[in-house]
Order: C-alpha cells, then structure tokens, then sequence
C-alpha cells in the first residue's frame, strides 16, 4: 500500500477520535440516590438559642445525595420519635457513668408544624422549621428534642445511621459561655479560674463562686447570680439558693475583650468571709494586644 494513503488514513483516524472526545458525554446517575437528617452523625445536635430572640426556632435539613439534583418534588415525612431519645442516653450512660439523661423537649415549648419536608426539583435538600419557646424551661435540665425519617414518595433508600437526630437545645445569651482568668483572696493568693456561665434570662448568667465546685450537687450553696445592666457594661452580683455572697460593687464587664472584672466577698462553709477580686475573659474571644491603642 502507498506510504501516502497509510498516512492519509492515520490522520482520518486521529481526526474522528478528537472529535468523538470533544463531545459532552452524560453518564447519568452515579449511585443510588439516599436520604438523610444533615448534623445527624453520633446522633446528637446541639443548637444554640438566645433568650429573648423573636422567632427562635429549630431547624431541620434532609439531604439527598446524589450526583445529581432531583428530577422531581420529593417529600420526605419526619415524626417526634421518643425511641431515639432513649436510644441515645442508653448509649451515652453506657460510656459515661456521670452521664445525665437529656429530658424531652415539652409540647408547651414548641409549634410542631406538618413534619414534612420538601425537596424541591432541581435541588438536593429542603427544611422543616419548629418554632420554640424557650419560657418557663429549667436552666438545669437539658431539654431535647428527636425527630427521624418515616418515608418518602420517591421510594429513596434512607440511610438508617443518619435517619434520625436529637437536637439539644442549649440555651444562651450574650454574656455566658466557657471563662478562663484569675480569682485572688489577697494579693499574694491568686488562683486559677475557669468557670463555666449559664445563661438563665437573656441579661443574667450563673457561676460558682470563686473556687468552689461546680457540681450540681452544691447548687444551692455554691453559686451566685450576675446582671449585667442595660448598658452591657455594669454588672450587679448576688447569691444564688443559699449561698452567703456580698457585692462590692464596681463590677463591669467588658463587650469587646468579652471579659468580667468582679468584686464581691463571701462566706465559705468554715464560716470565713473571704474578699474577692475576679477577672475572667471568654475563651473564645479575640484577643487584643495590650498596646494596640497606643
């Protein structure tokens, strides 16, 4: 065959599998498409909620996974499921002998809406929002609430390790949080702090006082209240139960190093009064530098 017409053909060739590349090529569906509650991985999701927020309100996302969009609405039926609950302070107090069992969320502290959620075509995910009220909850109890897929009318698999949740609800405002600083007695006994602060009305917060436990078990002997001002700036101590705590006063807090400085004293249980000064900042504020502003 003539060298010329072999090399014609060659360059046919290569001119036809170039093209044949250029194109699109739509492969379709990859795998299986499978529904799930988004943040349900161990079971449980914790979501923060600010006293005095309006329309506070729990929400929860289906996912489809997929390599592509549904063709279609999909909906996809929820429920409270009270198992799941169960479920999950069996496993934790299992783990942990100081486990505390997480209380159902009562019905007078939520709007439950139709539990459905819709995934609308051309999208992956949709959400069901339930309205919460967080009035007359116990700061020492941690509420929960569990819901978890029933079906779907798209016949989807569900994956049943991520097919339900239990939401806490963990409640905050703008002064609570994880602390770290100093407690001194005197000038020359100063102690490391790191207490933790509750929120209980969205301008007070409860610590233990100086270095004394925490445990829930001195409750009533070991803690005490501060109330932050309208100014966000004073803040006024007082005893919590029966604890025997005096203001000093001069106590402020600052907004922007999010950081305490408190004056008060107290009576212990071998009946000695000790003055306090505290300073403690949040952990998870920024942090300045001291010459910044010079």
């Amino acid at each position: 065959m003539n060298t010329n017409i072999i090399k014609i053909q060659i360059v046919v060739l290569l001119g036809l599998l170039l093209a044949s590349c250029s194109k699109e090529v739509d492969f379709g569906e990859q795998y299986q498409k499978t529904l799930y509650i988004v943040n349900s991985r161990d079971m449980l999701y914790v979501g923060e909620h600010f006293y005095g927020t309006e329309n506070n309100k729990m929400v929860f996302s289906v996912y489809c996974a997929s390599s592509e969009s549904v063709k279609s609405d999909v909906t996809v039926q929820l429920k409270i499921d009270p198992r799941a609950l169960d479920s999950l302070n069996q496993k934790s107090a299992l783990g942990n002998p100081l486990y505390v069992d997480k209380v159902m969320l009562p019905a007078a502290n939520y709007q439950m809406p139709e539990p459905v959620v819709t995934i609308k075509a051309g999208t992956q995910y949709g959400t069901l929002e339930v309205p919460l009220n967080p009035v007359g909850l116990d700061a020492d109890i941690t509420y929960a609430f569990p819901v978890s897929i029933v079906e779907n009318s798209a016949g989807f698999d569900v994956n049943p390790e991520l097919k339900a949740m239990v939401y806490e609800i963990k409640m905050i405002n703008g002064f609570s949080g994880e602390f770290s600083g100093s407690s001194s007695e005197s000038a020359t006994t100063i102690r490391s702090v790191q207490p933790v602060l509750k929120a209980l009305s969205s301008f007070t917060v409860r610590m233990p006082i100086h270095t004394l436990s925490s445990d829930l078990e001195y409750l009533d002997t070991n803690f005490m209240l501060l109330t932050i001002a309208s100014d966000s700036t004073t803040v006024t101590i007082s005893p919590w139960g029966n604890a025997i705590v005096e203001d000093l006063g001069g106590s402020t807090y600052d907004t922007r190093r999010q950081s305490y400085e408190l004056n008060y004293k107290f009576t212990d249980s071998s009946n000695k009064t000790l003055t306090i000064k505290e300073k403690i900042t949040n952990i998870e504020a920024p942090r300045f530098d001291e010459y910044e502003n010079y």
